[in-house]
């Protein structure tokens, strides 16, 4: 667990946001609490000095100059009142994690560059703890926009297990994030004005009496101009696919005084302005969604934070244009405080040498750590590099079994079955990983592909068991899936030493087999180390694969190949290293769902019925014949001749049954309801 205090000045100029937070891992996923949060309103003469430097006509090199260290003392100034009201000591955080003031961004050009300013070095040294800054230059480098960031920590901290989310930040600029459940896929793009226009418009308005439009009480008295709107929406930039960012060089000052101007030329009353301002925002991120959010990351609902929240004229005219999507506030605090808590989490992921921005949000080419270090006084006692592990988990001593050989019988057999209780746990920590994976299977066997299972040992012997009873159960075919193990077909039998640490074998495997970008390979690994499994989780993803990999270990980072970590941390056997036993078990239980749900959503299955069960013993005959009979609602003699017609195939038995069709006319029906036998004959009880 680290604390660690983020600080965050946006482009609206409202003043220091500063988040305190401790964050940890649990599994895959990262952990966080807010310990305190404050807004610091910038000082009237520093605000003035940061908008001089916005315009390049009032811009000096000599300003700017000063500008970076008065902001960095400001900064630090923050940080250690937001320090002082939580009650704690500088001694007791860890970290600050800084993101500065944009002055200039610039993505495109054959330059592209950012400005950033509020020194780190000035933030370290007066408050004596390391301090991470500067974020977006790595980005730009790597061929990325800089912007926008915060997706990373959107999927980190806020994805959705269960529903498809768009996290919308409304700070000066709008910028959306769009998760897939479990947050295993995302999108992220800046959508345009948040309340950078609105906020100008009601300084014009009162003539510096009022930066904001507080609860939404000017729009609420003004009449949005449709043809006001229908011109600011030709904007270039709300034409642009993403990825794509934005800021003041588009829609700052000199772009709102202009329609400002424009309007009041016009006759338009001020109040009138500040309404359509506000529905410019709320349509200009309508239709970003509907333009640009990918098919499978439409949102179900949409979180907003950032002070546009705060605005309920705002919120509702969200409401209106996202419909049916469900439109809500994150909360009062971390609406206001998620981007501070951003870079927070930044900085965190920084100090261990973790990757801390979402490459697809950006555009970058590689996966990085952001962000430049400036030491404070705790630099020495801070370790920055994450410690190797001291070991596997699976491979330590279970402190409940250390007299295991002087136990009897009845013993080891409750402290046995005390120790599994865990599986049932770690399965349920990981529903939402299973979830996503189990997402991938279904749409790549629809779409003609493959399920591969890879392992060695136990590991190996449980995936090819899992694929061998699926042609049997859902009379699926046997390339639909398919197990593959270290060593191959012999050492299901017997061990092939030195089988699982060939990672070229690994990849050979796959490659045998032609995989393709149509295929999901999941990998299977007690210890989550496995070489095999790696060299083939590697193939997968050089071949367009979607992957995934099943460690009974936490690994706390996710290789770069794997797209869906899977955790399932179940403890210390109680014999030291034998993964046959829990490591087993929930891996085990794991696959069964993999496979299992992912033929039900395939249509394999009617109620809880195993329709497209494979007639390949007297058993299997005799349970054809029942669910005919019972589910076709017809005489045993009635059913065997059914299912003889039907070449033993139980759905379309019954749907000839059901529906008086001949075995060719319930084949067409079942291929057009893409197999569901309910969406045939209706409902079991029906």
């Amino acid at each position: 667990m680290r604390r660690v205090l983020g600080l965050m000045s946006g482009t609206s100029l409202d003043g220091l946001d500063a988040c305190l937070a401790r964050f940890w891992d649990e599994g895959s996923r990262v952990r966080f609490e807010i310990e305190a949060f404050a807004t610091y309103p910038y000082p009237t003469d520093l605000k003035e000095a940061v908008i001089r430097q916005l315009d390049p006509v009032t811009s000096r090199v000599d300003a700017l100059c000063e500008l970076d260290a008065w902001l960095g003392e400001w900064f630090a100034d923050g940080a250690l009142r937001l320090i002082q009201e939580a009650g704690l000591t500088p001694e007791d955080v860890d970290l600050i994690g800084s993101h500065g003031q944009t002055i200039f961004h610039l993505p495109q050009g054959p330059h592209p560059s950012t400005m950033q300013l509020g020194d780190g070095s000035v933030i370290a040294v007066r408050t004596g703890l390391t301090t991470i800054h500067d974020f977006r230059p790595a980005d730009m480098a790597a061929g990325g926009q800089g912007a926008p960031l915060v997706p990373y920590a959107d999927r980190a901290l806020f994805s959705d297990p269960d529903h498809a989310v768009a996290l919308l930040n409304l700070g000066g600029i709008a910028n959306v994030t769009l998760l897939r459940p479990a947050g295993d896929d995302l999108q992220a793009f800046d959508t345009g004005p948040g309340n950078m226009i609105l906020d100008r418009f009601v300084e014009r308005m009162t003539r510096g009496a009022q930066t904001f439009d507080t609860d939404g009480r000017i729009g609420s008295k003004g009449h949005v101009r449709p043809e006001l709107l229908d011109e600011w929406m030709s904007h270039p930039f709300l034409l642009k696919a993403p990825p794509k960012s934005t800021g003041r060089e588009e829609f700052g000052h000199a772009y709102a005084d202009a329609r400002y101007d424009e309007a009041i030329a016009r006759g338009v009353a001020p109040e009138d302005l500040v309404a359509t301002a506000t529905a410019f925002t709320a349509h200009s991120v309508a239709t970003a969604l509907r333009a640009w959010a990918s098919p499978r990351l439409r949102p179900q609902r949409v979180i907003v934070s950032g002070g546009g929240a705060r605005n309920p004229v705002l919120m509702r005219m969200l409401q209106e244009a996202l419909r049916p999507a469900e439109v809500a506030s994150l909360g009062p605090e971390l609406a206001d405080a998620k981007e501070a808590l951003a870079f927070a989490l930044f900085a965190f992921q920084a100090s261990r040498g973790l990757s801390n921005h979402a490459p697809e949000a950006t555009g970058a080419r590689e996966a990085l750590v952001l962000g430049k270090i400036a030491p404070g006084r705790n630099f020495a006692g801070l370790r920055l590099l994450r410690p190797l592990p001291e070991g596997t988990v699976t491979e330590r001593p279970n402190p409940l079994t250390l007299d295991l050989d002087a136990m009897d019988t009845y013993a080891i057999l409750e402290v046995m079955n005390q120790e599994d209780e865990r599986v049932l746990a770690a399965i349920d920590r990981a529903k939402p990983q299973l979830a996503a994976v189990i997402g991938d299977v279904e749409r790549s066997l629809r779409q003609g592909g493959r399920l591969f299972y890879v392992g060695a040992g136990t590991s190996g012997r449980l995936g090819v068991l899992d694929a061998a009873e699926c042609p049997p159960t859902f009379s699926t075919p046997s390339e639909w899936v398919q197990g593959l193990i270290a060593g191959g077909e012999r050492a299901l039998l017997k061990a092939v030493e030195g089988a699982e640490d060939d990672r070229a074998a690994g990849a050979s495997d796959l490659e045998s087999r032609n995989l393709g970008p149509m295929d999901v390979v999941v990998g299977i690994a007690a210890s989550g180390r496995t070489p095999y499994v790696h060299g083939a989780l590697a193939y997968a993803r050089a071949q367009g694969a979607r992957t995934a990999l099943i460690s009974c270990n936490p690994l706390g980072e996710r290789p770069e190949y794997v797209d869906t970590l899977i955790e399932l941390v179940v403890g210390p056997e109680i014999l030291t290293g034998s993964t046959r036993l829990k490591a087993g078990t929930v891996t085990k239980l794991a696959l069964n769902m993999i496979s299992t749900v992912a033929m039900v959503r395939l249509g394999k299955v009617y109620g809880n019925r195993m329709v497209d069960v494979n007639v390949s013993n007297a058993k299997l005959q005799q349970r054809a014949l029942r669910m005919t009979q019972e589910l076709g609602r017809v005489e045993p003699a009635m059913a065997e001749r059914l299912l003889s017609e039907a070449n033993g195939r139980v759905k379309v038995a019954v749907a000839m049954a059901r529906l008086g069709v001949t075995a060719s006319e319930a084949e067409t029906r079942l291929e057009a309801a893409r197999g569901f036998l309910r969406r045939v004959i209706g409902d079991p009880g029906s």
